[in-house]
């Protein structure tokens, strides 16, 4: 009965928490709050750094960043660009 709790209590915590999660690159990433993906590329020491964001299945402008909104529940993609050979 003790286990039965706990794992129901565990359940409600988790799907509480992810109330403000994004799916970043597959994986949750706890938003504290809706930003621009500009925003999102300063919290994730991106910015300014060649990279490809898809957001909720489009592809975005590197111009389109600032004017984009990232809310709870969306899926972000974002893929650095490495030059080499």
């Amino acid at each position: 009965m003790i286990l039965d709790f706990f794992s129901c209590c565990g359940t409600v915590a988790s799907v509480m928490a992810a109330q403000n999660d994004i799916m970043l690159n597959g994986s949750p990433y706890e938003l504290a709050e809706p930003c621009s993906v500009s925003r999102l590329l300063e919290l994730l020491n991106m910015k300014g750094k060649p990279v490809v964001v898809e957001h909720n299945g489009a592809a975005l402008l590197p111009q389109d960043f600032s004017r984009v909104t990232v809310s709870p529940g969306d899926r972000v993609e974002i893929v650095s660009i490495v030059a080499g050979g």
